[in-house]
Order: structure tokens, then sequence, then C-alpha cells
């Protein structure tokens, strides 16, 4: 077995955008395992590292030689490559002579094509560091960068110019050259504090350690606990606590080296506009964190993160991102008392300046459909909400022509909400106006009001029905209108409100009936098809997570249009099918399923005809489905479709009676076609519950 070293790689730039660096590393460690792997190389855990100033990638123990092979390589067919008595023909000869082999070593082995004639090649296996020579110039290369530069005379393109290149294998150093930089040992410290450091060997802790001691904590990891930390600190020592926000958290740890947080201040009358904009204001613009008192009551103090040491810096740094932080709150709090001086409904009809989408009129238009659709769903769902439903949809986009939201994009909903309750609007309308936009994506909170969910349906199926009217549907990784995000954002409100019994169907109508009014000629069923498919394909995705695709598969091909209803379908499924008789009661449901759909009824109306049975097992099965079809209505009107499928469970025995005693493709045309009209009833019965001819039946190793 060849011996083993541990691999460094590590790529220096000028400055890389926050986001870029962790996606860059990530990709460089998985292209390098895909090279490795392909070359036969083994090793072991492989780790990605990322600054602002580089991209690094750790393997430990890479197989330094690969092994020694033999290849069988496969020729021309035999008949073409042996005469009559044997020999290697012309053919043969040139196929050795390509090779670089003696004719008289080839042989013939058996394909699946039959004979052909084969060769043993025997394989020297190459040093791993004249391989990485070759491989780290492409792999660097292939990186997947947003956007890329040129600079000075050098013909590479890359996301920085690039300063130095580290590669080690082991204790020696890797020679290749990438964007006219030559690799070997010696690495970059901090831009201000550190220097030059030489890396004597691949060792990851070593290597960790030079660099630390040039004031660069290369672990992301690392930083980013540095960062917490310090910042925790910072806040308890002025008896407050951090607002913690992951997201600039982990922008913060990838703009720094040698992480330093710091407190600031700002001026406390910026307090009296809303802490939603201070919020935003230090986060987007300053990457800055917000500190709350022991009562909860944002401070007028801030941490930022220094990327420095020295005591004047860091002051400097406080000061200009004070000088930064005012300025842009004194604009928020210009642009909050000038909107406030108008009620929020003053500036509905300023949305008829705004487009929504062409060919769907304004935003002024879009809120007369909003207020339209959430009528509708209000009268099905919570009508002792519909004045609240009707005001707060009629203000919902109302925040969109303020000044604030013009500046402050992120804040919709929320300046919408604030501008309400200063309005004077009731409560539940404030609260609704915020809410609509909810869910943002997986795993955010869902609106608390009925109003708020009510909007929020109305105004994400609008959003879907509409572009879909428009042919703006989403494509492979495109959904410019993120309508992928509205329907999971139905589904998620649908399934947390099981005594609504959400329709899909119902509210795909409500919606193109409003959106018919600004595009009659759409066609409504095949527009409402292609909707309710891409609700299913969302509804595949969201549930494939917690149980069998194939079960998920089952439940929505039966029926998927009552949000409510199909968890309990799949628990039921799920435990039923953890029982030792699922199998054989799966594969006898599949079995009616399977011969149902691909029989026909020669022009039969599909109506049991009892007096047409020849077989009692066919009057076994008639009365039985008949008794169990009335316990099946029963348990699923009563939402227990655990109780349906137990009842079920009781047709097995009938059915497989069934086919033993009864041929049901016989010559006589009607009793055929009365047999097939029996199977369809009762393939009908666990049609409500799950298509079961799409769930895999694994027997013996095999999957039907």
């Amino acid at each position: 077995m060849s011996s083993s070293d541990a691999l460094l790689i590590e790529l220096g730039c000028e400055e890389i955008p926050a986001g870029v660096v962790p996606v860059a590393a990530e990709a460089l460690g998985e292209r390098l395992i895909a090279a490795l792997d392909e070359a036969g190389l083994s090793h072991g855990e492989v780790r990605c590292y990322g600054t602002p100033r580089r991209i690094a990638v750790h393997v430990e123990s890479v197989q330094t030689r690969q092994q020694d092979r033999t290849d069988e390589v496969v020729g021309p067919s035999a008949k073409v490559a042996f005469d009559a008595d044997g020999q290697p023909t012309r053919a043969a000869q040139g196929f050795a002579r390509g090779q670089g082999v003696d004719p008289a070593v080839l042989y013939t082995v058996d394909t699946p094509k039959g004979p052909y004639a084969a060769l043993k090649r025997d394989i020297v296996g190459r040093e791993t560091a004249a391989l990485l020579v070759e491989l780290l110039p492409a792999l660097l290369r292939g990186l997947p960068f947003p956007k890329r530069m040129r600079w000075g005379r050098e013909t590479e393109a890359y996301i920085r110019p690039v300063h130095w290149l580290v590669a080690l294998l082991g204790d020696s150093a890797l020679d290749f050259e990438f964007a006219g930089v030559r690799s070997g040992r010696l690495s970059q410290g901090h831009r201000f504090l550190g220097a030059p450091v030489e890396v004597a060997s691949a060792d990851r802790g070593a290597w960790m350690t030079a660099l630390r001691g040039v004031r660069v904590m290369v672990d992301p990891r690392e930083r980013r606990d540095a960062i917490l930390a310090g910042a925790r600190e910072l806040a308890a020592g002025i008896g407050a606590e951090l607002v913690e926000d992951d997201e600039t958290l982990d922008e913060v740890t990838y703009l720094v080296e040698w992480p330093f947080p710091l407190l600031g201040s700002f001026d406390p009358a910026f307090l009296a506009i809303p802490d939603a904009v201070i919020f935003t204001t230090l986060r987007e613009n300053q990457r800055l964190f917000t500190i709350r008192d022991a009562q909860g009551r944002l401070t007028n103090r801030f941490v930022a993160v220094a990327n420095t040491l020295r005591e004047e810096a860091r002051q400097a740094i406080a000061v200009g991102n004070a000088r930064v932080v005012s300025a842009r709150l004194a604009d928020a709090r210009f642009f909050y008392l000038e909107d406030t001086k108008a009620p929020l409904v003053g500036f509905v009809d300023r949305l008829a300046g705004q487009v929504w989408l062409d060919g769907m009129g304004t935003v002024r238009d879009r809120v007369d459909r909003i207020v339209a659709l959430a009528g509708r769903i209000a009268a099905r769902h919570c009508p002792e909400r519909a004045a609240e439903v009707a005001r707060a949809a009629l203000l919902c986009k109302a925040d969109l022509s303020t000044r604030m939201v013009f500046e402050f994009p992120e804040l919709q909903g929320i300046i919408g909400e604030d501008y309400a309750r200063v309005g004077g609007e009731d409560a539940v309308v404030a609260q609704a106006i915020r809410e609509h936009y909810l869910p943002r994506g997986a795993g955010d909170e869902l609106p608390a009001s009925d109003a708020g969910a009510v909007v929020a349906l109305a105004d994400k199926i609008e959003a879907i029905v509409a572009c879909f009217a428009l042919g703006l549907k989403p494509t492979g990784t495109q959904d410019q209108y993120a309508l992928r995000r509205a329907a999971l954002g139905i589904v998620q409100i649908g399934l947390s409100r099981a005594g609504w019994g959400v329709s899909l169907r119902a509210l795909v109508a409500d919606a193109l009936a409003v959106v018919a009014t600004a595009r009659p000629e759409i066609d409504a069923d095949a527009l409402a098809g292609d909707v309710l498919s891409f609700f299913r394909g969302r509804l595949r995705a969201w549930f494939a997570g917690d149980y069998r695709v194939d079960l998920v598969e089952a439940v929505l091909a039966a029926d998927f249009d009552r949000l409510a209803d199909i968890r309990p379908r799949l628990d039921a499924l799920r435990a039923l099918q953890q029982d030792a008789g699922f199998e054989p009661l799966a594969a006898a449901f599949k079995r009616v399923g399977n011969l149902v759909r691909k029989a026909e009824l020669d022009g039969h109306d599909g109506a049991v005809d009892p007096a047409r049975f020849e077989v009692e097992a066919e009057r076994t099965l008639y009365a039985e489905a008949t008794r169990v079809g009335v316990q099946v209505r029963g348990y699923l009107a009563a939402g227990d479709p655990a109780g349906a499928l137990a009842a079920l469970v009781v047709l097995k025995p009938t059915v497989d009676g069934f086919f033993d005693d009864v041929m049901v493709m016989c010559d006589d045309v009607a009793v055929r076609n009365n047999r097939l009209a029996l199977l369809r009833e009762t393939a009908a019965l666990f049609g409500q519950l799950a298509d079961f001819s799409r769930i895999q039946i694994v027997r013996e190793g095999a999957t039907s």
C-alpha cells in the first residue's frame, strides 16, 4: 500500500467579496475530492477555509502514488480479429500495435455482444505530486465566480488579482504556475498587522498556527465564534444584550481576518423612529449589530467589527461608522416624518404610478384584485373578519409608494404596519399588513392573525395565477417572480390552519375569476390545470423530506385539493406501511388499479348490474365493497383517514378471492364490462386515499 501525506492548497488574492469566499472554498474542496477520486487516490477528511484574502483546502492523508494496475482492453470482435486458423488478422495486428504489444498476447473474451479480442496492459501508477501539478491550475481556474477581472499584463481572468500560492504535499512544495504566480511555501499574513510567513509542511495545525502568528484566523468558525463572543461581552459590559443576527454575523466573518469587536453610538434622538428602520440601517449599510437594554428596548449603541488591533484605528472605525449611521438615520427620520404627515390610505392611489406586470396593469390594479380575492377567501373561512380583511387588503401595498420603502425596500410590510398604527388603523388591520408577506421562506414565521392569513393567501395566489396567465412560469433554476416561494407559502398557511380546510382548486378558481378582469382571453381550464400541476410539484418537494417519495406520489395522485388532508393521509399510509401485512395488501389494491387503468369498458356506462354476476366471488366483493364504502366515506367525512384505511384492509381477502375465482377478461363482453365496472368501483374506494399503483412493493429483493 502506498504511503500518504497531507495536502494543503492556499490561494491568496486581493479582498474577495464576502459572499463569494465560502462558495468558492467549498467548490475547490468538492472539485479536488472529485479529481482525487477519479485518479484513484485515497484520501482522508477534506476541510475548506476562507478569509477575505485567501481560499484554502486541506486534505488529510492523500495517497502519494497511484497503485499499479492491470487493465483489460477490448478490441475488435473475435471473428474479425482471428482467421480460421486462430491467427491474428491485420485488424488484430493494428489493434495490438496501437496498444504497443505483440499480437501474440491477444486472447478472446466473452462480452454481451459476443466474443471479442482483448489484451491486458500493466499500468504503472503515477506520483501524486506530478498529477496535482497538472490538475490544480485547471481546478483553480474553474471555480464558480460571479464576475472576473484582468489586471496588468496577465491574461488570466479571475475574481481578484492573485498574489500568492501555497501548494504542499507533506513537506514537499508543488511547483506550478497560475495567473502569473508560482506556487511554493510563502503565504501572507494580515494586510496591516502581519508579514510574509513560510509554511514548512501541509500539517494543518502547524499551518493554522503559523497564520495565527501573523494575525490571520484562517478558520471561519473560529472567527465567527470570536466575533459573537466579543460582541456579547461588549453588550453585557454596558448592562445590555446583543441583538444576534446570523445573516450579518456570517457576512462579517468573511470581511475580516483578525476580528476585533468594538462599541459605537449614535444620537439617541434617532430612537424615535421605528426599531426596524434602525436595525435595517445598521445592518444593511454598515454590517453593524444592534443592542437592546435590559427591558428589551433598542439602545443607541452598536457593535462594529474591526480588522485591526491598533487603538487609533479602532477609534477611527467607531467614529466613521457612527458618522455614516447618523447620516443614514437622519435621512430615515426625514422620510418617516414626511410619510406620517398623511394617513396610510393616502398612499394607495399613488400605486397607480407603479407597473405591476406588463399586461396586468399597475400595483393599484393589483390591489383591487387582492381585495376581491381576499373577500372571497374570508367569506369561506372567517366571515366574521370580513371588514378587517377588506381594509388590510386595500392597504397591504400602500407602503410601496412611501419614501421610506423606496429607500429601504426590505421594510415593506413592516413600515406599512407602523404607519397604519400611527395613522389610527385598527390593530388587526395593521398586523395583517405586515403578516401578508409571511412566510418569506421555509422556516419563517406564519401569519398569526386570520386577517393576515387571508390577505397572504390572496396576495400569493394572485401573483401565481397572474404570472402563469402571462406565461411567466418558473423554469429550471429561474424563478424571477419567486412563485415557488409563494406556492410554498400558501401550502404552509393551508397546513397550519387545518380547521379552514383550504382548497387549492377554490383558491385557483377565485384567482382566475379576478385575473380574468385584466386578461379576459385566458383559457381558464387550461390555466387552472397548469397552476394545480405547479402546486403538486411544490407539495411533492415539501413532503418528500418527511415521507417516502412513492407514498407522497401515491397520496398526491389520489387528491391534493384540501391541504389539511394530505399529511393525515400520509401518516395513515406510513403507519399501515410499517405493518407486516402492508405489502400483500398494497399488491392486491395495485392489481385492481392497474387492471382498471388498462382496460376499457367498450361503451358500457360504468354502472354495476348485480343481475349479471355469475360467480359467488363477484357477489361477495360487491356486497363487501358496498358495506366498506359506507364506512370509508364516514371516516373521511370525520377526518379520520387511518380509520378509512383500516376499513379498507378488510377488503383484501375478498379481492384475493375475486381474482382467484373470477376470469375478468372473459369473452362475454357484457359480463366482462360488468366485472370491470365492479373493480372500478372497488378501486375508487381506496383511490380516495392513495393511488396504490404508485407504491413500490419490495419483496425478496425485487421492486415492483
